[in-house]
């Protein structure tokens, strides 16, 4: 029997540990996009909570009766769970298909908030 540390797992980390390790391995055009995907989440839920103040409804059948039963809160909910879904696929993907998962939810989301405001315009104008 040998004690050398080949065969023993070591209880020194190599390295610390910290909350943005995960995002260390994504550079380039695919952080950009992550960082788009923030701006448009929060573009989104900001442009339909003001639009529900000013009387529009959600057209979305599912968020609309999500925010029936649950109110606001539930489109922040469904927004997380996009963005969690979409964390797992990218995790899952090939480092050579990663930035179809950030493009696949900023653009939507980006669209939204065009859409919020272009209907503000209307409303307003």
């Amino acid at each position: 029997m040998s004690s050398d540390r080949l065969h023993w797992p070591s209880s020194v980390r190599e390295e610390p540990r910290r909350l943005t390790a995960p995002l260390a391995r994504i550079d380039g055009w695919e952080r950009t996009l992550w960082i788009l995907v923030g701006v448009a989440l929060v573009g989104d839920l900001l442009t339909t909570y003001y639009g529900l103040q000013m009387g529009l409804t959600e057209s979305n059948p599912v968020a609309r009766a999500a925010l029936d039963r649950f109110g606001f809160a539930a489109m922040v909910g469904l927004k997380l769970f996009a963005l969690g879904v979409g964390v797992g696929c990218r995790w899952l993907l090939p480092d050579e298909h990663g930035l179809l998962v950030p493009a696949g939810l900023a653009v939507p989301w980006m669209g939204a908030v065009v859409v919020n405001l272009s209907l503000y315009a209307i409303v307003l104008g």
